[in-house]
């Protein structure tokens, strides 16, 4: 099994050899598995008239999550599916309520609730961490969660 993929920096050789441990030790079938370690620019799908301008999203950034956190339908064993593949989130405007058709399935929705909702949570573990004042919590950057500060 090998990763074939420009690595940036000391960040992306850490993250090579993390991900082929793990992987040999989850008998990945792959052969070769290739992963963005620098930025993805996030964007409305075809056909799709954009309101905001698309998102850089900072990938190697987030190697410290679980990729299933993210990548929550990932098995580990093959490339990952674009989002927006047909039965994740692949609706391009909201469904009504009264569809019975999650909010989630709408792209735009998995997205901001997704990335904002993981971005508040750390600020708010960061504040929490600041009033009780606890030496032995590590914080880390909560990351944008305003309009502008993603789609500048």
């Amino acid at each position: 099994m090998r990763i074939e993929r420009r690595f940036a920096g000391r960040w992306g050789w850490v993250f090579a050899v993390m991900a082929v441990v793990g992987l040999s030790a989850a008998g990945a079938a792959a052969e070769e598995l290739c992963v963005p370690l620098d930025g993805i620019t996030i964007e409305a799908p075809a056909g799709v008239r954009a309101e905001r301008s698309p998102v850089e999203f900072p990938h190697g950034q987030h190697f410290s999550m679980a990729c299933t956190q993210c990548h929550h339908k990932w098995q580990g064993t093959a490339e990952n599916l674009n989002c927006t593949t047909s039965g994740c989130h692949d609706l391009t405007a909201a469904p009504e309520k009264k569809s019975g058709i999650p909010d989630y399935r709408y792209f735009k929705n998995a997205y901001h609730s997704s990335c904002i909702g993981c971005h508040k949570q750390i600020k708010a573990d960061n504040r929490a961490a600041e009033m009780a004042r606890t030496v032995e919590t590590v914080q880390r950057p909560g990351g944008p969660t305003g309009c502008v500060e993603c789609h500048p």
